[in-house]
């Protein structure tokens, strides 16, 4: 049996309506259900049903109704566990249900759902939740009972509910963006509730960001009208707020509004959003001059939460969505000349649109983001909205794509329609940016930094056709790629006059001393050997982290077997998949065939099919040539014959083309044995993972080692790789020990012998190799170690976040709030997510090798966790603005003030912390310099409290640090701290001496 009270009462059995008769069995039935399985007093029912006009027989009616109702629902017959009983229980009745079975119960469930998806920011989720607990309302609750006149407390009550639930519902599809479908709904919901601020405040800040402040602020002026002709009162705080933000631009407008579920939204200030405490924020409680001092205030009570609950608040700060990174940015300038002079506007704008399209498909295989800037330029960002190790070099390529683009004549270059021909500017520069994310798209909505203005001011200095480079961008992507400096400006770069053709490697540092890989080398000469012995292929899938040496394991192992295999010599390929401008779907296979057959990549068809043929002619001397040679021809991205295309769109399936290349691999290997090295296998696509993971299961007998060198990320997105596959092993190389990693950097210092300076290095790499060799050309890694980090070690990091997801990158910043130490509650406590979720996330940061677990915890109770590397947190720190930071430390700062053992060195950092970046943000820090000392001697009452006077002694110690000289409360400080030396010292008088 199913009760429906959201909207007319319907009893369903089967999908079938229950009649229940009779206006008073109805309404009676409606009294009971808001209250179900909890006892209504027949006062109470005879009150709901009749108030002050209760007829003298009222009570017999009651019970004449209840009857009605038993006999309604015994007439069912419904099995025991959806059936409605109604029990007579003094002082009057009990309806007991399943939850289950009431539609009110759902909407409290999914409003209840919705609300905490609202709060971990997953607007989309809310969203879909709130509107399916909308969706159950037909109308007023119990609408044929109040539409008789029958009215109670509870119903006003429920209409308010979904009242605020609409407007939660609202603002999570604010926070996605959908500002204009949603003006028309607050409207209609307005006309209803026209003196409610929540909504009249969305419907503000809809319209002003949808371009119409003066409906925005025309909507404030008539709710306050009638705030004061129905009531004499003035708007609220908040909404006046919202008004002096909207008449001063207030550019937080621009970020999404916030609110809390059901309560008042959270409007930026007229001088912009503070971190700190507001106006009407609580005040932690002054010292009083007695001998414990006054206990820290809760931490949901805190400044940075507005006066609001830790719980109530259900949006995270909307500079959620705005990070800080590095990035590498190509800016296009064009130019069109014509016969005729001036072009119409019409054919400018058919210029533009097609040199748009010719631009987004030159820096595709690059990677690169293609924005408009303004007119005639184009922006096109590399490392947004997720980073890579080369950005520099992806954009030094696409510059020179684009380059050979507009140099090239004829209709490439020319947009036909006009006739005209666009000549090119180009620059590429490398710089920190600011990039703002819109919650509705991955994709950044704005980028900004002082590299982009200084691109444009060299934008109008390089000449016509030219392409310039700043220093930075050559120097952390240019080797190999020919740029010279340009004569006369400093600080850049151009392409030389003989310069290589753009596709050579990128450079890597000499070659550090192989040390410690013994037993990797071991484990692949024995699957070497196994594999000739028995003639039967074998898969060995080397996996580690970046840099920790993969490729130079593998080398090692080829360069063994070309010096000392014995007969017969092994044919050793070598094939990478390039992290962009593939010449084919197929890498790194296709590299493998080209290695064989001797083929240079990008060779024109006129030279390959030739090569190819007689490669194909010798190994398969017995068959038709011809199948074999064009669908190899397809593996390595040249157009199939049309007499011998199989597809319907002239192209090789490919199942066609991997079977082929399996058949010309096997013969390879029955021919003389064979080594296939697939490096960076990562990156390849999909379907080539899984044809190289089945490779040599479905191989006949022949002596081929297949080795497959990968990042450990493989198995995150293929965690079954080489499961229960015959012959297959997994091979995980380990990072160096710290003498080894000590001699690396030494090493590549050029020194012998390990300096105290090369020790702190090497904790920096923490083993690994291609880290050592960068940090030892760092000149000085002192009391900063985030000053010492290069580039490369930069790039890797960044790289590595942002192949995280949404929520594990965000714990992984809250993470770095906490510090290069961290403990699962602080990190919950900072990020305001459930202490499951961020258990889980951390779990997940352990297994992708950025945290490790401490065996045991500093904190009795919670799970600590280290950095393994200081370059990750610090790249994590550096991606969150200043702002974000300073709440972050606060909530930190908060976490630490109540642990049972104070710690005042953590408490101190982070309140010293959040000063000092709010200082140079320009905010006022009195409020949150009290805070620190006022916590810092909260702390001390607690240590002094638990018997540990020391601990004590060191808390006061950081709060007068932190007490200002005028402060009044500083004299009891000083007293009290002196008072606690003072009992210190007359217990070691008082101990007895220790004699030997």
């Amino acid at each position: 049996m199913r009760f429906n009270v959201l909207g007319p009462l319907e009893v369903l059995s089967d999908g079938i309506d229950v009649p229940i008769r009779g206006l008073q069995q109805r309404a009676l039935l409606g009294v009971l259900l808001l209250r179900a399985n909890s006892v209504v007093s027949i006062n109470e029912i005879v009150a709901a049903l009749w108030g002050d006009d209760r007829p003298s027989t009222a009570r017999k009616m009651v019970q004449n109704s209840v009857a009605g109702l038993r006999r309604a629902f015994q007439a069912v017959g419904e099995p025991a566990g959806g059936k409605a009983t109604l029990n007579t229980t003094v002082p009057g009745y009990m309806l007991r249900i399943e939850p289950e079975q009431l539609d009110l119960t759902e909407f409290h469930e999914l409003v209840t759902l919705g609300r905490a998806r609202l709060a971990a920011g997953d607007w989309t989720q809310a969203s879909e939740l709130l509107r399916r607990a909308l969706g159950l309302w037909r109308g007023p609750v119990l609408a044929d009972v109040s539409d008789a006149g029958l009215t109670w407390p509870e119903l006003a009550a429920l209409q308010g509910i979904r009242l605020a639930v609409h407007e939660d519902c609202i603002q999570a599809e604010l926070a996605m963006g959908r500002d204009r479908e949603l003006i028309g709904e607050l409207e209609s919901l307005l006309e209803a509730e026209p003196t409610r601020e929540r909504l009249v405040a969305q419907l503000m800040v809809v319209l002003y960001n949808c371009g119409r402040q003066s409906e925005a602020l025309d909507r404030y002026r008539r709710t306050r009208d009638l705030l004061a002709d129905r009531f004499g009162l003035e708007p609220g705080r908040d909404l006046r707020r919202l008004q002096r933000a909207i008449l001063s631009h207030d550019p937080a407008l621009a970020l999404r509004l916030t609110a809390a579920p059901g309560g008042a939204a959270d409007f930026p200030s007229p001088t912009g959003p503070g971190p700190g405490p507001g106006p009407t924020t609580p005040q932690p409680p002054r010292p009083r001059p007695a001998a414990a001092a006054p206990a820290p205030a809760r931490a949901d009570d805190r400044a940075g939460t507005g006066g609001v609950p830790a719980a109530e608040h259900a949006f995270r700060a909307p500079w959620e969505r705005v990070e800080r990174r590095p990035a590498s940015v190509v800016m296009v300038r064009a130019r069109w000349t014509a016969d005729g002079g001036a072009l119409a506007p019409e054919r400018v704008d058919h210029a533009i649109k097609e040199l748009t399209a010719d631009i987004r498909r030159e820096t595709a295989p690059f990677g690169g983001h293609v924005r408009r800037a303004f007119g005639s330029v184009w922006l096109v960002v590399f490392g947004v909205p997720r980073a890579h190790e080369d950005d520099a070099e992806r954009a030094l390529r696409a510059a020179l794509a684009l380059r050979r683009h507009f140099e090239a004549p004829g209709p490439a270059s020319a947009t036909a329609a006009t006739a005209a021909r666009p000549v090119a500017h180009l620059v590429v520069g490398t710089g920190e940016v600011v990039v703002t994310y819109d919650d509705s798209a991955p994709d950044p909505v704005e980028v900004t930094g002082q590299v982009l203005d200084a691109c444009h001011h060299l934008l109008l200095q390089v000449p016509r056709g030219e392409l310039w480079a700043a220093d930075a961008t050559v120097e952390a992507g240019g080797a190999g790629l020919g740029f010279a400096p340009v004569p006369g400006v400093p600080g850049v770069h151009r392409p030389a006059p003989f310069r290589p053709d753009g596709r050579g490697p990128s450079g890597h540092p000499a070659e550090p001393p192989f040390l410690e890989r013994t037993h990797e080398l071991n484990l692949l000469h024995g699957a070497y050997r196994d594999t000739v012995r028995r003639q039967l292929p074998h898969l060995v899938s080397v996996l580690g982290e970046p840099g920790i040496g993969k490729t130079r394991l593998i080398g090692e192992f080829a360069a063994s077997l070309r010096d000392g295999a014995g007969p017969p010599t092994p044919r050793v390929l070598h094939a990478g998949t390039p992290a962009f401008d593939t010449h084919t779907p197929y890498e790194p296979l296709a590299g493998v065939l080209r290695a064989y057959t001797g083929i240079r990549a990008g060779a024109p068809a006129a030279v390959v099919l030739p090569a190819l043929t007689g490669v194909v002619r010798g190994l398969f001397p017995h068959a038709d040539t011809g199948p074999i040679v064009t669908a190899l021809a397809a593996c390595l991205g040249l157009p199939a014959p049309a007499a011998s295309a199989q597809g319907p769109d002239g192209a090789v399936p490919r199942e066609e083309v991997l079977g082929t290349l399996r058949q010309f691999l096997e013969e390879a290997a029955a021919e003389r044995p064979l080594v296939v090295v697939l490096d960076d296998l990562h990156r390849a696509a999909d379907f080539v993972r899984s044809f190289v993971e089945d490779l040599t299961a479905r191989l006949g007998p022949v002596a081929l080692l297949l080795i497959a060198g990968a990042r450990s990320e493989l198995l995150h997105t293929r965690p079954s790789w080489g499961c229960a596959k015959r012959r297959s092993v997994l091979l995980h190389v380990a990072p160096l020990s710290a003498a080894a990693t000590a001699t690396v950097v030494g090493a590549a210092a050029g020194r012998r012998h390990p300096t105290p300076a090369d020790d702190l290095r090497a904790a920096l790499a923490d083993g690994n190799p291609l880290f050592a060799q960068a940090y030892a050309r760092v000149a000085d890694v002192g009391a900063d170690p985030a000053a010492a980090h290069p580039p490369a070690v930069l790039a890797v990091a960044a790289a590595q976040l942002d192949g995280l997801d949404r929520t594990a990158r965000s714990v992984l910043r809250d993470a770095a709030v906490v510090g290069g130490t961290l403990w699962r509650g602080a990190v919950a406590a900072v990020s305001r997510r459930d202490p499951e979720e961020v258990g889980r996330c951390l779990e997940l940061l352990e297994s992708r090798e950025l945290l490790r677990r401490v065996r045991r915890s500093g904190v009795p109770g919670d799970v600590e966790y280290v950095f393994r590397y200081a370059v990750s947190r610090d790249v994590a720190l550096a991606q969150l603005p200043g702002r974000v930071l300073v709440e972050r430390h606060l909530r930190a700062a908060d976490w630490a003030a109540l642990l049972d053992v104070p710690r005042p060195g953590l408490l101190a950092f982070h309140y010293d912390r959040a000063i000092a970046l709010a200082d140079a943000d320009g905010t006022p820090v009195e409020a949150m310099e009290r805070r620190a000392w006022e916590a810092l001697v909260g702390a001390s009452a607690r240590a002094a409290a638990a018997g540990d006077d020391a601990l004590a002694v060191s808390c006061l110690d950081h709060a007068l640090d932190r007490c200002p000289p005028g402060e009044p409360e500083r004299v009891w400080l000083v007293t009290h701290h002196r008072r606690i030396l003072d009992s210190l010292g007359t217990r070691a008088r008082r101990r007895p001496a220790v004699t030997g």
